[in-house]
C-alpha cells in the first residue's frame, strides 16, 4: 500500500513538472522587435536619451521600403528610457540582439559607468557588442540608411571586424572590455571615435583616451596603430606612407619587460616588424637601409607622441600596470595613474624588410 502511494506521488510530481515546463512566458519571433544598434546621449545632468534602431524584414515585392525604423526616448536612466519606449512599440522590445552601442561624446564627459551598468547587471545587451564614441548628431546617424544595405547594427559591427572592414588602425572595443577596465586601476579604456562622413555612414577619427569613465584625450589614427602594435592587437596588414616609399606592415611581435626602480616603474618595449615594399619613389635614389631608417623614424615619432598623451593624462591604455600588481601593495593600486605619469618608458623597433624587388637601387 505504501509503495503504491509513493508511485502516485511520483506521478503527480512528474505531471506538475510537465505543466510548469515549456515556453509559457516566451514570445514568438514575430512578436518581438530586435534591436540592431543602441545609442546613448546625455541630454542633461538628470536625463539620458536612448536611441534604438530596429531592422525590418523585406520581401522581393517591397524592396523600395526602408529596412529599418528608429525610436528615441529620454529617461532618468537607461532602463527608465527603455521602459518608456515600450509604450510606443506594438511588439515586445528585445535588446538581446544588439550588435553595437554608440556612446555620444557627451557621455564621455559626464561618465560612462552609470549608463553601462544596466547592461552588465541585467545581462540584457550582449557582452560582445562593439562600443564606439560618436561625435555629431545622434538623430542623423540613427535615421540615415546604411550605404551598402547591411542591416542596422551589423554595419557598425562589420566596420571593426578583422574578417570584414576592420584594419589595425580601427581599434575594436567590446562592451565587456569597457566595463572590466572601469574597475581595473591598472588598465584604462581606449574607445574608437566615429563621426558621420559626408558621403558614407561614418568615418574613424581616432581613439578616445579614458581615465576612469571620462574622456581625457584622443589618439589619432597613426598613434592608434602604434597602440595596436605594442599591445599585439595588430591583425591583417597596414600600410605606412613615407617620403621615399610605401611600406606594408604584415606581421609584428612585441616584447615588454618591466621593473620597479626606487618606486619608479621602468617599462621597455621591443617590437619586431615584418614589412614588404609596395611602392618606391622613382625620382630619388634609395636603398633598403634608408627606407628602413625612414620607417623607424616615423614609428618612433608616432610612439613618442602617443606615450606623451597617455602619460600626461595618467591613462595606462596598454595595461602595463597589470605587470606590477604583484610588486605593489593593495593600498597602492589606486596610485597607479600617478605612477604611470612618472614611468620611464623606452621603446625600440626592429624592422625586417622583405620583397624589395629587382629594381631596388643602391
Amino acid at each position: 500500500m505504501r509503495k503504491r502511494r509513493e508511485w502516485r506521488i511520483a506521478a503527480a510530481v512528474c505531471c506538475l513538472a510537465l505543466l510548469m515546463s515549456g515556453c509559457w512566458d516566451s514570445r514568438d519571433i514575430d512578436n518581438r522587435l530586435l534591436v540592431g544598434a543602441m545609442g546613448l546621449e546625455m541630454k542633461s545632468a538628470a536625463a539620458i536619451q536612448v536611441w534604438l534602431r530596429f531592422p525590418l524584414p523585406k520581401t522581393s515585392q517591397d524592396l523600395a521600403r526602408k529596412d529599418f525604423f528608429t525610436v528615441s526616448q529620454s529617461g532618468s536612466t537607461v532602463l527608465d528610457a527603455l521602459n518608456k519606449a515600450k509604450y510606443k512599440l506594438p511588439k515586445a522590445l528585445d535588446i538581446s540582439s544588439t550588435r553595437a552601442v554608440l556612446l555620444h561624446e557627451s557621455m564621455g564627459k559626464s561618465g560612462l559607468e552609470a549608463a553601462l551598468e544596466f547592461a552588465i547587471r541585467e545581462r540584457s545587451v550582449p557582452l560582445d557588442a562593439v562600443v564606439a564614441v560618436f561625435r555629431g548628431d545622434m538623430n542623423e546617424i540613427f535615421m540615415s540608411p546604411n550605404p551598402i544595405g547591411e542591416l542596422s547594427g551589423i554595419y557598425t559591427k562589420l566596420f571593426f571586424e578583422p574578417y570584414a572592414g576592420g584594419i589595425p588602425r580601427k581599434n575594436k572595443t567590446l562592451l565587456w572590455e569597457v566595463y572590466a577596465k572601469l574597475y581595473n586601476p591598472f588598465h584604462a579604456n581606449l574607445i574608437p571615435v566615429l563621426a558621420q562622413d559626408e558621403h558614407d555612414k561614418f568615418a574613424l577619427h581616432g581613439n578616445a583616451i579614458f581615465v576612469g569613465d571620462k574622456i581625457v584625450g584622443e589618439l589619432n589614427r597613426d598613434e592608434s596603430l602604434m597602440y595596436e602594435i605594442i599591445t599585439q592587437r595588430f591583425h591583417d596588414s597596414e600600410v605606412e606612407l613615407m617620403n621615399r616609399s610605401d611600406i606594408r606592415i604584415v606581421h609584428n611581435r612585441s616584447r615588454v619587460t618591466t621593473s620597479l626602480v626606487d618606486g619608479r616603474p621602468v617599462i621597455n618595449v621591443d617590437a619586431s616588424l615584418v614589412t614588404t615594399l609596395i611602392d618606391t619613389a622613382r625620382t630619388r635614389k634609395q636603398n633598403a637601409a634608408q627606407i628602413v631608417a625612414d620607417l623607424e623614424k616615423n614609428l618612433n615619432a608616432h610612439t613618442k607622441s602617443m606615450f606623451a598623451k597617455t602619460q600626461r593624462a595618467g591613462a595606462d591604455i596598454f595595461g602595463f600596470g597589470n605587470r606590477f600588481r604583484s610588486r605593489l601593495k593593495p593600498s597602492q593600486y589606486d596610485n597607479w595613474s600617478d605612477m604611470f605619469r612618472t614611468a620611464k618608458i623606452t621603446y625600440r623597433y626592429h624592422v625586417e624588410l622583405r620583397n624589395t624587388g629587382l629594381e631596388f637601387l643602391d
